[in-house]
């Protein structure tokens, strides 16, 4: 999502140039074919043949720098290098471990559905939970994109000011668009839009056109890992989004996030 852009601060420059260091070229030489492989490479749990430990202490970092979309850093780009920088030292001195049931990490299904006869993309955000016992599963904790469909979201309806002295006659009146009714003190996230217009039948799902996912573990960060299928190297699912926020800002992507 383009929210986290709206969340970058900008980094002290500093003088480099990654587009043109020898070790992001090798780093750039892999494929991450999945995301539990992307989990295990932050963590340096699995480390990849062509990332060598040199005794310097620096086998994790490198582990956390071959992660990024690399092409993002091009020859003279420094700020973002140094948001990398910053950033993979954070992760290391909070010693941040990614796990899939580790709260904090959101996958936003790209999903396509029909609507009044008409094709259109909305997402719905999912988080992996414990069911019961050791048994975990991915579900539906929020949904956004629904105000590009057109859909109707305004309060017009109304029931008579003096509709009390008849026992409130013309409450059929809210069926079954109970939501144009609704008070302006209820608050009716996008969620509830979807599930109330899919079991209406009015929406239809149709499929999954692609996935992104969302990390906040780590403090004062948002990363988003995506597809990226190129031919030759630093390619699969990689770093693509990076940001620095805040706490409160956190929240505000996580409440955005899901259509809150």
């Amino acid at each position: 999502m383009t929210l986290l852009l709206l969340l970058t601060v900008p980094a002290t420059l500093r003088a480099q140039s990654w587009g043109s260091n020898p070790e992001l070229n090798a780093l750039a030489n892999n494929m991450v074919k999945s995301l539990n492989e992307f989990m295990h490479r932050f963590n340096a749990d699995e480390v990849p043949p062509f990332i060598t430990d040199d005794g310097s202490g620096n086998l994790r970092r490198k582990c956390i720098v071959s992660l990024f979309d690399l092409e993002q850093v091009p020859n003279g780009e420094s700020a973002l290098a140094d948001r990398i920088t910053d950033f993979t030292a954070t992760a290391i001195g909070n010693d941040i471990r990614l796990d899939i049931t580790s709260p904090g990490l959101y996958a936003e299904a790209r999903c396509r559905f029909s609507y009044k006869k008409k094709d259109i993309m909305l997402n719905l955000i999912l988080v992996y939970e414990n069911f019961k016992e050791d048994y975990w599963c991915w579900r539906i904790a929020g949904a956004n994109g629904l105000e590009a469909t057109g859909l109707d979201t305004t309060r017009n309806g109304y029931i008579s000011p003096v509709d009390h002295a008849m026992s409130f006659t013309e409450l059929e009146k809210a069926f079954p668009n109970t939501s144009h009714f609704r008070s302006a003190d209820s608050h009716m996230d996008q969620l509830s839009w979807l599930s109330a217009l899919a079991q209406s039948g009015v929406l239809k799902f149709e499929g999954c056109e692609a996935v992104v996912y969302h990390f906040t573990q780590v403090p004062g960060y948002l990363f988003t890992v995506s597809m990226h299928p190129r031919k030759n190297i630093n390619t699969g699912w990689l770093i693509h989004d990076l940001a620095e926020t805040t706490d409160i800002g956190k929240q505000a992507f996580i409440n955005q996030l899901l259509g809150r």
